[in-house]
């Protein structure tokens, strides 16, 4: 039966990527956990945790410290992982129930568990055994080595065994052989470093024609895309990478924070006239993700485009005002139509822009 259900879910995932019905990163008590869904030996997963890293410190296989903590990372890993995933995540010991890996082990010495990250010892024992140091546990009727080396920690997923239920609940920890493939939970000493500004358009502002999105993002693992959203749809990805001296300058911790720009141009013109919402979504190479949006306005001619065959004439304008960083042109030919357009100074793009139109 065992081999039957893992046979299947193979089979199903290499037909298809799963749907993930959650996020594989995720945060608590400010640390950061990064599901792994592709099963792994516990040496394997340990070794994998180990040369991940964010915000420069290496991931390790997760410890639990509190009942807060143990139940955090069961509903992620829930919510998170295919039935088809759990289903290739099963134990070997006849439990017929899906596990995670955890880091800790009593590889060193039977009965001695230690957590991996470094070495602290939190139970001493078999599952009549007792915690060390006031640390937190959390065994099913475990640990038994049932079925010989059973040195490696794992989060059970289900009750088991089938068909009592009467060793383990979801959520409670067992003692497996390390050789057993599972998905595992990385655990990071901090969270992400991942930093987002949009520039332009700017917030509250008016802006009209062809224009820029622009920002920067950085972070201490690359920059993988840069995703833009107008009143949320996706409109387009933006080419990142661009010489900023300055962000550089404040982040001088992290590595290329000076090629952090991003920008591409956009007719704003052709959003229509109203306010709008752009979000700027970031993603780097940790798989961490962070959004930035701002409120804006569109003012606009009734044509979207004024092309070169339409008139533009202000010789014959009315008259002119200027009140600090703005001036208005009355009576301006635009096409077809005469207008009041008001421009206005901004420093981000160091010119004058159309904030103002309305059509006389």
């Amino acid at each position: 039966m065992r081999k039957t259900l893992r046979q299947f879910a193979l089979i199903a995932l290499s037909l298809a990527a799963p749907l993930a019905l959650a996020g594989e990163i995720f945060e608590f008590g400010g640390h950061t956990y990064k599901i792994i869904s592709k099963p792994a030996t516990w040496e394997a997963a340990a070794t994998a945790a180990a040369e991940m890293n964010l915000a420069g410190k290496p991931g390790y296989l997760a410890r639990i410290n509190s009942a807060r903590e143990n139940a955090a990372i069961l509903n992620a890993v829930m919510e998170h992982l295919t039935e088809a995933q759990r289903a290739a995540s099963l134990a070997e010991d006849g439990s017929e129930t899906p596990f995670i890996w955890l880091g800790g082990s009593d590889k060193t010495r039977e009965g001695q568990w230690v957590w991996s990250d470094n070495g602290d010892q939190f139970w001493e024992g078999d599952f009549n055994g007792k915690p060390v140091g006031g640390l937190y546990t959390n065994w099913g009727v475990q640990p038994d080595s049932a079925t010989g080396d059973e040195d490696a920690l794992a989060m059970g997923l289900g009750d088991w065994p089938e068909p009592f239920y009467d060793l383990g609940r979801a959520g409670e920890w067992n003692d497996l052989d390390g050789n057993t493939a599972l998905a595992y939970v990385v655990e990071f000493s901090d969270v992400t470093d991942l930093r987002v500004a949009i520039e332009e358009p700017s917030v509250g502002a008016m802006h009209s024609g062809i224009g820029l999105v622009r920002g920067w993002a950085v972070s201490s693992n690359p920059i993988e895309r840069v995703e833009v959203f107008v009143d949320g749809e996706y409109r387009f990805d933006i080419p990142y990478g661009g010489l900023r001296g300055d962000v550089g300058d404040v982040f001088k911790e992290i590595e290329n924070a000076d090629l952090s720009g991003y920008a591409s141009a956009v007719n704003y013109s052709g959003l229509g006239k109203g306010d709008h919402t752009l979000l700027v979504r970031v993603t780097d190479a940790f798989g961490s993700v962070k959004e930035r949006t701002v409120e804006f306005g569109v003012t606009r001619f009734e044509k979207g485009f004024i092309s070169a065959d339409d008139t533009v004439e202000l010789g014959w304008t009315t008259q002119v005002y200027t009140l600090g960083e703005n001036i208005t042109i009355l009576g301006a030919t635009i096409g077809r139509g005469k207008y009041d357009i008001t421009l206005q100074w901004r420093t981000s793009s160091q010119a004058f822009e159309i904030v103002d139109i309305k059509k006389r």
